[in-house]
């Protein structure tokens, strides 16, 4: 049989130039991150803001 130029192999065998890497650790802890900038910023918003502040010192007094 003559070669005819033409590729007869499924469309999923591709060769990959660079072997498999797994995503880099910021890609997996993305909502993690997230929840603590979220969380941090909150509580920066508590410690600046008088109002946040006068309502927590009210409640830790015993």
């Amino acid at each position: 049989m003559a070669y005819s130029g033409i590729n007869f192999a499924t469309m999923n065998q591709t060769i990959k130039l660079v072997p498999y890497s797994p995503p880099p650790w910021y890609v997996q802890y993305a909502p993690e991150i997230a929840l603590a900038i979220v969380l941090a910023s909150l509580g920066m918003l508590v410690l600046v803001s008088p109002r946040f502040r006068s309502i927590i010192m009210r409640y830790l007094r015993f």
